[in-house]
This record gives structure tokens, C-alpha cells and sequence, in this order.
């Protein structure tokens, strides 16, 4: 019998099955105890560590622990994050995370970072996991949290951001499986690499053409900039690299 129950948009708890008098009595006890311990632990973990990166990653800590102490499978976990949402959690978490699939739920996210090792969770802000997260095809190969450990700094915001859009790009209708972790990171870098170097060389532009008519859609321009590194890169049979990002900006922005 699953001790895990679902829960309508209205809040009402809906039973699965034909339950006993004792078998509901035992649902209810799980769910009084969550109202009793979410509530408290959430508190404790905000006054300690505010909205960063380390509340999720302790109540990620938690939450790991929830689902060996009430035996929860894999199948029920978003069942489960959802009654801990809707009927024990007293915070307001107004961000829509669909219906069914597990990923985009606050708290297998707050678990899935609670997995990782603490070097690799501090190289990254709260929304830049959450951005990760919420593109399960860029964490689908996932050596990209061990190349993320190994980046030797915090990564800047505004790099995740393009490093982010880029990789989606990259990877549309690639295996990166087929390759070795040297090579996988190679890949990584050389799409960091790039996100830089449209930043550095975007700053500069932005101060010798302050009035240029391309900075009033630098999203378009962004995205220009990667394919066009990209397609480079293919055809010359290498990894995109500084020579080619400098190129290509040049080339696009016409000075």
C-alpha cells in the first residue's frame, strides 16, 4: 500500500484504493508529522542561510532523509514534494512547476543539489541551479556537475546565462555519451570560453558604440554570435575558440 497521498489544486487530499480504517489512520499520522516538522525546519534553515544556494542544498539534506525514513519510491516522489507543498510547507511558492514530471519540483531540485559534493554546489548562485535544473537536457550527460567542480572559480551570472543558451544549442540532436570525460570538458570549456568573450567584447563595443541601434536587441545578437561560432567551428573541425568568437563578433557587428 503507498502512504503517500495526492493532493488537488483545491488542497483536498484524494486516497488511492480501498483503504482500511488503520491504513488511513497511517497516512494521516505521515501527513500531521510533516505539517509538524516542514514548517520548523524550513524556519531554522531560513534564518540560518536566507534564500541562497545553501537552504536548498540543506533542505535537500532533508528531504533525502524523508524519503528513506517514510520509504518513498521513485514513482512517488512528486506525489510526495507535492503534499509537502500544498498540506506541511508554510512558505509561498508561487512558481508553476507543471504537473506530473518530477524535475522542475522545488523540492527534488533542493534534493538533487543535495547530492552533490559542497565544492561543487558553491560554484553556482540558487538561480543559476535552479536554471540547470529546470534543463534537464543540459544535465542530461551528468558529467556536467564534475566539470562544474572543477571550474576553478564561482561562475559569473551573467556567463552562466549564455553558457546556458549555448549548451541548449549545442546539444539539439547530440549524444555527448559517445565521448570521453576529457572531451565532454573540452566541450565545456570552449562554450564558457565563448559566453566570456561575448561578454568582454560586448563591454566594449557598448563603450565605442554607445549608439549603435544592435545594442536595443542584444538577445538576437547573442544568439547570432553562438551559431555562428558554432557553424565556424565545424567547419574548420575544431572547438570553438578565441580566434573564432573574436572573428565572428567582429564579422556580425561590423567594425
Amino acid at each position: 500500500m503507498s502512504k503517500i497521498v495526492e493532493v488537488n489544486k483545491s488542497g483536498d487530499i484524494i486516497y488511492s484504493g480501498m483503504l482500511s480504517s488503520k491504513e488511513k489512520a497511517e497516512i494521516d499520522d505521515i501527513i500531521d508529522t510533516l505539517k509538524e516538522e516542514i514548517p520548523e525546519i524550513e524556519n531554522e534553515l531560513s534564518e540560518k542561510y536566507g534564500n541562497s544556494v545553501w537552504y536548498r542544498y540543506y533542505l535537500g539534506k532533508v528531504m533525502g532523509e524523508l524519503l528513506k525514513r517514510f520509504n518513498v519510491s521513485f514513482a512517488e516522489r512528486r506525489k510526495f514534494w507535492d503534499e509537502i507543498k500544498v498540506l506541511a510547507s508554510k512558505e509561498e511558492r508561487i512558481r508553476n512547476e507543471g504537473k506530473g514530471a518530477v524535475t522542475r519540483s522545488f523540492y527534488q531540485q533542493c534534493f538533487v543539489l543535495s547530492e552533490l559534493n559542497e565544492n561543487t554546489v558553491t560554484k553556482l548562485s540558487a538561480r543559476q541551479w535552479q536554471d540547470l535544473l529546470d534543463r534537464v537536457a543540459n544535465r542530461e550527460d551528468e558529467r556536467i556537475f564534475s566539470w562544474i567542480e572543477k571550474y576553478p572559480d564561482k561562475i559569473r551570472e551573467d556567463d552562466w546565462r549564455e553558457f546556458e543558451k549555448a549548451l541548449h544549442q549545442y546539444l539539439k540532436g547530440k549524444d555527448t555519451s559517445v565521448f570521453e570525460d576529457d572531451e565532454v570538458f573540452e566541450i565545456y570549456d570552449s562554450i564558457m570560453l565563448m559566453a566570456q568573450e561575448w561578454r568582454t567584447q560586448l563591454k566594449e563595443y557598448e563603450k565605442n558604440h554607445p549608439k549603435s541601434a544592435k545594442l536595443k536587441n542584444k538577445a538576437s545578437w547573442s544568439k547570432k554570435y553562438t551559431t555562428t561560432c558554432f557553424q565556424t567551428a565545424r567547419e574548420g573541425r575544431c572547438l570553438v575558440n578565441k580566434n573564432i568568437c573574436h572573428e565572428v563578433f567582429e564579422k556580425l557587428m561590423e567594425y
